[in-house]
């Protein structure tokens, strides 16, 4: 019985692996057909520089003619043939561009002052007097991280109203110090 069994659990992988042999063979990968050609785009028109015409010579002292021993005469070449090409057609040359101005230099752009500045600065002082107060009055120490966060924009938001003071960029100005004095108000009220 176990010699039966063993004949038959051959047989058995003789016949699996036959069929796994063949299944394998016959695979490939399926490919793509090729599209058509690509188009080639035909090569730019050449453009030929005029040939500059050379002054002739200042004439010297003449020198006399002797005569050479003549060259012994080669049989003349056949020519090669080479295959007709028709002639290119000429193209119209390209009109010159006309010379283009030189680029100014940049310049900044202001607005005027005004009365209004006054009292725009005045604003701006005052939101960023108020800002740093609070800012003074909280406790960093007891801040999250979060909180430590907002601290530290609040106080830069106040460097750069600052900074965009004394440039007399006074809507940028208000602007960041409207943002550090409510952060600061903000991080008080915690």
């Amino acid at each position: 019985m176990t010699m039966r069994r063993s004949i038959l659990h051959f047989a058995f992988c003789i016949v699996t692996s036959a069929a796994l042999a063949a299944g394998c063979a016959k695979a490939r990968a399926a490919t793509v057909p090729d599209g058509p050609p690509l188009a080639m785009p035909q090569p730019p028109p050449r453009v030929f520089a005029p040939v500059d015409e050379e002054e002739p010579l200042a004439a010297g002292p003449a020198v006399p003619e002797t005569p050479t021993a003549e060259a012994p005469q080669l049989p003349p070449r056949r020519p090669i043939r080479r295959a007709a090409t028709p002639p290119e057609p000429e193209k119209p040359e390209p009109a010159p561009q006309p010379a283009q101005p030189a680029p100014e230099p940049q310049r900044e752009l202001r607005a005027a002052s005004t009365p209004a500045d006054v009292d725009a600065d005045k604003k701006i002082r005052a939101l960023l007097l108020a800002a740093s107060r609070n800012l003074g009055n909280v406790d960093y120490q007891k801040l999250s991280v979060a909180g430590r966060e907002q601290y530290e924009q609040a106080k830069s938001f106040g460097e750069q109203a600052g900074e965009a003071l004394t440039q007399r960029n006074y809507v940028f100005a208000e602007t960041l110090a409207d943002k550090a004095a409510k952060l600061a108000t903000e991080l008080l009220g915690r």
